[in-house]
């Protein structure tokens, strides 16, 4: 696996060449392979499946939005989300139905001091990757 990348924009994975190998899913941006993305965003929608534990969210970063999904082993850390609450994603790239998505591995509900910091990380960690 090439590369992790950690407080990105959500635009840094949005709309970019995507695929495949055999450590996984990932974006290619600048001759370089994505495969894990920590992201800072808030909860513009979330729907869980009770009965399977799985569903669904949407995090918004002010310049993109992802679909994060989850699965069961994931539900304790989900279910007392909700829409509007700012929050950390750290999860693999995947993608559906020819779209990036992102394969949560960890959630953590932040305040707003912490997603304003992280948002200051991530444009530059952006500048960074662009080099």
């Amino acid at each position: 696996m090439e590369y992790t990348f950690f407080m990105v924009p959500l635009s840094a994975i949005k709309d970019k060449k995507y695929g495949s190998d055999q450590d996984g899913s990932f974006v290619e941006t600048l001759n370089r392979k994505i495969y894990r993305v920590h992201i800072v965003g808030s909860i513009a929608a979330i729907e869980i499946n009770g009965e399977s534990g799985s569903g669904y969210m949407i995090i918004d970063d002010t310049f993109s939005s992802v679909l994060v999904h989850f699965q069961s082993n994931m539900f304790r850390n989900v279910e007392n989300l909700q829409k509007g609450d700012f929050v950390e994603v750290l999860g693999d790239i995947d993608t559906y139905n020819d779209s990036v998505t992102v394969s949560l591995q960890n959630i953590k509900k932040i305040n707003l001091s912490r997603y304003v910091f992280n948002k200051l990380e991530s444009i530059k960690n952006m500048q960074a990757l662009n080099k």
